[in-house]
């Protein structure tokens, strides 16, 4: 590996732990203004196919399939009484791994993929939820900083075992 690529990897690296900080202390809008304007943060939903058959997930079903008008109107709900599934907010830790940095050209775009791993508590409930999948994203870098443009996150559960999916990825 050259020294570019170790340099954008760990820049990648940051990048995510940066918004999973953000994430984790609920500051939604400062995450907001990592995005492009261009953004698609998509879910495809998980299948369960016969044998090695790839790729087992839909790639025209998803949990969520929004841009950027729709991810403001899920982050600024969340600032009222009506975001009734995060009233107290959820208690959350993600963790990020297996960092790659799979295209990259510097000063243009990136394509990323990483593992999250979220840990997450309700209020008093002695139940906790654990979603793992693989991310794939792509950035953009613009006005002297990489915005996220593109996020696909591939969950590993066929069904997720929470009562909500009112979080982010």
């Amino acid at each position: 590996m050259n020294m570019e690529r170790m340099l954008a990897k760990y820049e990648f690296e940051e990048w995510l732990n940066i918004e999973a900080e953000l994430l984790d202390e609920i500051k939604f809008d400062n995450w907001f203004h990592l995005m492009h304007s261009s953004l698609r943060y998509q879910m495809p939903v998980r299948v369960n196919k016969e044998g090695t058959e790839r790729p087992d997930y839909s790639t025209e079903m998803f949990t969520f399939n929004d841009d950027i008008e729709l991810l403001k109107l899920r982050v600024d709900r969340l600032k009222t009484d009506y975001a009734w599934a995060e009233i107290p907010p959820s208690r959350t830790r993600r963790f990020v791994s297996n960092v790659r940095v799979k295209e990259y050209i510097k000063g243009e775009k990136a394509i990323v993929s990483s593992y999250l791993l979220i840990y997450r508590s309700r209020s008093t409930d002695i139940h906790h939820d654990l979603i793992s999948g693989e991310r794939k994203d792509e950035f953009t870098f613009e006005n002297g900083e990489w915005k996220l443009s593109k996020r696909i996150f591939i969950v590993d559960q066929s069904t997720i075992n929470t009562r909500n999916l009112a979080i982010f990825v």
